[in-house]
């Protein structure tokens, strides 16, 4: 029993929330940055510990163990994969995933997939829409008509 419940109490929830760096000036071809914030719930009336959180409770593992978790963007449409980060979390962690926008404009129906590679069932996936406006074509020519 003391082993069921040290692993429960170890089994992370995270909160994920996510936001794309000027949304609405997307265009074809030029990069796109996402912010992504995950963010460890932990009870109130735990006494925090720093360094017991994100260690894995794997009894049968050679050594310690401290979970990390896999950001990834995707197009599934499409089949491929835009960004990914690997992180280690303690209780709040801040990322920066960059990709380039497709060369199509349009609207596109991404996927924000946060991974645990420890635990089974905490996975989670969001749906990011990002609308991608034509590019610019209008660049500065430089001038060597002189």
């Amino acid at each position: 029993m003391a082993d069921v419940a040290v692993f429960c109490n170890n089994y992370p929830n995270i909160e994920v929330s996510f936001n794309i760096t000027d949304a609405d000036d997307v265009t074809a071809g030029n990069p796109v940055q996402i912010t992504v914030k995950l963010e460890r719930e932990l009870d109130e009336d735990e006494d925090l510990n720093l360094t017991e959180l994100g260690k894995v409770s794997a009894p049968l593992f050679p050594k310690e163990k401290k979970e990390s978790w896999w950001v990834v963007i995707g197009d599934a449409k499409r089949n491929s994969l835009l960004s990914l980060k690997r992180v280690s979390l303690q209780q709040v962690q801040n990322i920066k995933l960059e990709f380039m926008a497709p060369e199509e404009a349009g609207d596109y129906e991404l996927t924000l997939y946060c991974m645990s590679d420890s635990y089974l069932g905490c996975d989670q996936e969001y749906s990011v829409d990002l609308n991608v406006a034509v590019a610019d074509d209008s660049s500065d020519e430089s001038s060597n008509e002189e």
